[in-house]
């Protein structure tokens, strides 16, 4: 089986899970079956003291 690893960053106004889940929302629009997701790194968004976005690193690996 080969495997190829996409780097994407993912972002949602409501949480990191949902951030990461954008990421492998979008890697699935492209040839190759989902098999995993590695997060690098979570960052976010702050507006006046509020987070108003959160971001995910991740490395996502797909069949091809």
């Amino acid at each position: 089986m080969q495997i190829k690893v996409l780097e994407l960053v993912g972002s949602s106004p409501s949480g990191w899970k949902n951030a990461v889940q954008s990421a492998v929302d979008e890697a699935a629009k492209t040839a190759g079956e989902v098999v995993g997701v590695e997060v690098v790194n979570f960052t976010a968004t702050v507006d006046k003291g509020q987070v108003t976005d959160y971001k995910a690193n991740v490395k996502i690996a797909q069949k091809v």
